[in-house]
């Protein structure tokens, strides 16, 4: 049903949330994501130097590397790209070219500026795609994993994954990662879950 996911992301907090939903997509249909930014170029207008039109080309390439890199924590096939101009018409272009299937754009549900930016842009990709467009509210984290059983269920998931039967001791949430303690009959095991990606390690 999906081969090609346009995914356009500006790298704003809670954008990890929709890059997930993205690939549990293209995970079901073995489709590939194709992760967009769009420098804006009214804003660049705006500015007096080449430095600050250069700024935001390097967070636009920070926010598609984000994705790429959470794509392949999950074995899925991912393509990036920074593009200029209008965002909407770009994106809307991009699709046409790479033939999209269905466009995944994330929209703030809270008030201001960053809301009627953003809000725009979806409006207007709603409004005037040929594909199909899923808009996904930007919760105010980029954290995925929030809680102790979620964490736990991840990392038995991951155990068995690894060919473990193991039972779990211990869960605990330190600083940047989760660290879930778990023993067999004759070894100690260590897993690392990343709590925005949801990429575990296990350690024998």
């Amino acid at each position: 049903m999906y081969e090609h996911i346009l995914h356009p992301t500006d790298g704003s907090t809670g954008s990890a949330h929709v890059t997930l939903q993205a690939i549990d997509l293209a995970e079901q249909y073995g489709a590939t994501i194709h992760a967009i930014n769009v420098v804006d170029t009214d804003i660049t207008a705006l500015f007096s130097g080449r430095a600050e039109t250069e700024t935001l080309s390097d967070r636009g390439q920070q926010a598609v590397d984000s994705v790429r890199k959470m794509a392949e924590a999950h074995d899925v096939p991912v393509e990036t790209a920074v593009l200029e101009g209008d965002p909407a018409d770009r994106i809307l272009e991009y699709a046409d070219e790479i033939d999209a299937d269905i466009i995944l754009s994330g929209t703030h549900g809270r008030s201001g500026v960053r809301r009627r930016v953003l809000g725009s842009v979806a409006e207007r990709l709603v409004r005037h795609a040929t594909q199909p467009v899923l808009t996904v509210r930007l919760p105010e984290t980029d954290v995925t994993v929030e809680d102790s059983d979620q964490a736990r269920a991840i990392a038995a998931d991951a155990l068995a994954d690894a060919g473990y039967d193991a039972t779990i001791t211990e869960v605990q949430r330190q600083l940047t990662v989760w660290v879930v303690q778990a023993e067999t009959d004759d070894e100690h095991l260590l897993v690392y879950l990343d709590p925005e990606t949801q990429r575990t390690s296990v350690i024998d």
